[in-house]
């Protein structure tokens, strides 16, 4: 096992910069996610780790070795792809077997190896079967016996399982994380998908266009998101977003704005006001509740998602869509209008030029 470090790496194709001085440390034996919109970096990042495209600058260590220059196969990494990559015309066992006899290993070792991993992954059973009569879970299981027969020091997932159903990508999900439990080795994992981010995770890198939005755990990204993107990003579904303006009425700062009656600002907003007058205020759909009087926020009601535990209430105010997460028994109708007030302890404020949470002085992309 080891740590994977990168400092200020970047990776250009010609003038265009697709991943921008990334810094970041992770740790041995920790799963970290990169996560971020399509063509953010976060593949690119990936690859870059295994080798499999060169770095345009900065330096990149797994353990104690700077690896810029060394081949994929020298790295001491094992990846899995978001397609299974299985030979059609090998049996599960030669598939998994299959580098471990590139590497010219002894046929003893080897067979361990495939048993050992076939009955930590449920394949046992099909090791004498080919691809081709296979489910799609199960490919993607022999996809990852492949690497943990090869002990890496680094496991690498890219997007892999982009092609499950919903069903199996939660199972799948599981066998991920116990095998990471069980191997405890140092892995990265890239996925679009924010909910796989959120179950797997030590630590979540969230980018876009290259850059590194925030580091964290994932209950401090949702908790406290160092900008818009972020907030948006993270949690399911996203945050409602208004712009809102400030004023002091009485000496107490308020704000309010367009479809939003003036509220209070909290107290942990206030010693970082400044001279700030517009800003964008950010409440997720489960920090509403709907109230018969003094909303905060009234909604023209578009869409209903009943999901058992809750009501999905999809609508728009003054133009602006909102969703908010109501309780199963609501009375609201397609069509009508739902009375919200915001949970003022669960708001989030953004400055609304720069879109950094109010709070963080700095932009925290590259921060570990």
């Amino acid at each position: 096992m080891a740590s994977v470090t990168l400092t200020d790496v970047s990776k250009r194709f010609g003038d265009n910069t697709v991943v921008k001085n990334v810094f970041l440390e992770i740790a041995d034996g920790e799963f970290v996610v990169l996560v971020g919109p399509s063509g953010c970096g976060k593949s690119t990042t990936l690859r870059m780790i295994a080798g499999l495209e060169d770095i345009t600058s900065g330096q990149l260590k797994i353990g104690e070795r700077v690896v810029n220059d060394l081949t994929p196969r020298d790295r001491d990494v094992a990846m899995v792809f978001q397609s299974y990559a299985l030979y059609p015309h090998m049996t599960v066992y030669d598939n998994i077997s299959f580098g471990l006899r590139l590497r010219k290993m002894p046929k003893p070792e080897i067979d361990q190896r495939v048993r050992d991993a076939a009955e930590k992954l449920g394949l046992t059973e099909l090791l004498d079967r080919k691809p081709k009569a296979m489910s799609g879970g199960q490919r993607q299981r022999v996809a990852m016996g492949r690497a943990i027969v090869r002990q890496p020091a680094v496991f690498l997932f890219d997007e892999p399982l982009s092609n499950l159903d919903a069903k199996l990508r939660v199972q799948m999900r599981a066998e991920i994380a116990r095998m990471h439990r069980r191997e405890g080795v140092t892995t990265v994992y890239v996925t679009h998908d924010q909910i796989e981010a959120m179950t797997l995770a030590d630590r979540i890198v969230v980018m876009n266009f290259g850059v590194v939005q925030q580091v964290g755990a994932p209950l401090e990204l949702y908790r406290e998101p160092a900008n818009v993107f972020v907030a948006g990003f993270i949690g399911s579904p996203s945050m409602n977003f208004f712009d809102v303006d400030l004023s002091t009425t009485g000496g107490t700062p308020t704000i309010s704005g367009k479809g939003v009656a003036a509220v209070e600002v909290p107290q942990r907003f206030r010693p970082h006001l400044g001279d700030k007058t517009q800003l964008v205020l950010g409440v997720r759909p489960e920090h509403l509740g709907e109230v018969s009087e003094s909303p905060h926020i009234t909604a023209r009601v578009d869409m209903l998602e009943p999901l058992g535990s809750e009501v999905h209430a999809l609508g728009e105010v003054d133009d602006q869509s909102i969703v908010a997460s109501l309780e199963p028994d609501t009375r609201v109708r397609i069509g009508g209008n739902v009375g919200l007030r915001m949970d003022l302890d669960e708001i989030h404020l953004f400055d609304r030029e720069t879109g950094v949470a109010l709070g963080r002085q700095t932009h925290q992309g590259g921060a570990a």
